[in-house]
């Protein structure tokens, strides 16, 4: 049979109106689903749209006003206060760190507790330091929780603790690193305290937008003086700073 113009024409017509679907473009997959949450610290997915947004989250209280003027003990976390760090040692050095927390005079401080951790991805290295205290509270003001008058802050203790050594596989990290003491809720402070994982220690840190006042860089270098054992006993060996004000 002899294939006329037309004939091919037809032909290709029919092949074209039963392509395959794989050809038809994909559907946008958006930035995040509920398989792909959001990277960005601080933001969450809407589903619905496919897109990373602000989580709504209150960084101006560790917690909802008290139901009662007193309570606990709880675990409560620094909020507001001074930060004390050496900001230069050599590799392979303890850094120390000291947190003295604002605390309303209402609240009887039963025992404090410290926690830090560290993780590299390759040579980029970043900390998280935690402080809390067993308060119990009595006759409190609704603000207790958050930004009340810093007048009235107490500061009844000083935390020391530290950083590092900052040594993923055996091997010192010289350069920039950085610690963080992180905002967190109250009820995230009692998971600390209730010795919550590596995971979930990061996760939780990460559900709340960076806060550039509470992430501090630290010089690793030989030619760095070595670190001192703590930031109490000579803060000028220390550089301190006011957070949360």
């Amino acid at each position: 049979m002899t294939r006329t113009a037309a004939t091919l024409l037809m032909g290709a017509g029919f092949m074209l109106a039963f392509a395959p679907s794989a050809c038809t473009p994909n559907e946008d997959a958006g930035e995040c689903d509920s398989n792909r949450p959001c990277s960005t610290r601080g933001e969450v997915c809407d589903t619905l749209e496919k897109l990373c947004v602000e989580a709504d989250v209150d960084v101006d209280a560790t917690a909802d006003p008290p139901a009662t003027g007193n309570f606990g003990p709880l675990a409560l976390p620094f909020f507001r206060g001074k930060v004390c760090i050496a900001n230069k040692a050599k590799p392979g050095d303890v850094i120390p760190v000291s947190i003295s927390p604002c605390i309303h005079p209402c609240i009887t401080n039963m025992g404090f507790h410290k926690k830090h951790t560290w993780r590299c991805v390759g040579t980029t290295c970043e900390g998280l330091n935690f402080g809390w205290i067993d308060a119990q509270g009595t006759a409190c003001p609704a603000d207790v929780f958050g930004r009340f008058d810093p007048s009235m802050c107490t500061y009844d203790l000083t935390i020391d603790a530290s950083q590092g050594p900052f040594n993923p596989s055996g091997m010192s990290i010289g350069g920039i690193v950085t610690t963080e003491v992180p905002f967190i809720s109250n009820e995230d402070s009692a998971r600390v305290d209730g010795g919550a994982d590596n995971d979930e220690l990061w996760a939780m840190v990460n559900a709340y937008p960076a806060d550039d006042e509470r992430i501090f860089e630290i010089n690793l270098n030989d030619s760095n003086p070595s670190a001192p054992a703590n930031c109490s006993d000579d803060p000028s060996l220390c550089d301190c700073f006011d957070i949360g004000f």
